[in-house]
């Protein structure tokens, strides 16, 4: 158990350095480092806004703009002690939900608002995601194509588009029409 211990830690040692080494190579105008940066955050970042926002094409958007002023303002981050990169990150990125909600003058969902987590043991989530993939084989191959690439293969827009060779902002709405038809297919059953 110990030894297992050890692994882990050593891991997360190296795991720490790399990103540190990325941190600084991004701070000196790396943009490739930076993209490395992006890839280990990007989805845990888009994790939080659309927990708080609960919209997906907001979300995504969110999550760019977090980035992009992460990139403009890397060379002021300075870690201390005891701080992390990530909570940095998430500082940022906390004070984009803030500004969205200021700007729209919606109310921010609390964690109290959020709906309940499903129970995953016994048969019902196996029969929900038989039922959501039978929905799915009934759309459009488009339409499967994109949900399939943005939700099951956890894929960025951008990606996405670069997959199916159309632009982000077709994407976007291939992914709001796909959606509300599955969502047709799934109150047909």
């Amino acid at each position: 158990m110990k030894s297992r211990m050890a692994i882990l830690q050593l891991k997360a040692d190296k795991s720490d350095q790399r990103q540190t080494a990325l941190i600084h190579r991004s701070q000196e105008g790396d943009e490739q480092a930076f993209g490395e940066l992006y890839e280990i955050w990007a989805r845990r970042v888009y994790r939080f806004i659309y927990f708080k926002i609960r919209s997906v094409p907001m979300a995504e958007d969110m999550t760019s703009e977090v980035f992009l002023k992460v990139w403009q303002k890397i060379h002021q981050y300075k870690p201390q002690a005891g701080a992390k990169f990530s909570a940095w990150l998430y500082a940022v990125a906390r004070n984009v939900v803030i500004d969205y909600y200021r700007v729209s003058s919606r109310e921010e969902l609390s964690f109290e608002n959020l709906p309940e987590i499903a129970d995953l043991e016994g048969e019902e989530p196996y029969r929900e995601a038989s039922h959501i993939e039978s929905a799915l084989q009934r759309l459009p191959e488009e339409y499967q194509k994109v949900l399939r690439l943005r939700f099951v293969d956890e894929m960025p827009i951008a990606r996405v588009a670069q997959a199916i060779k159309k632009k982000e902002a077709n994407v976007r709405a291939i992914t709001v029409r796909a959606l509300a038809r599955l969502r047709q297919e799934l109150e047909k059953n």
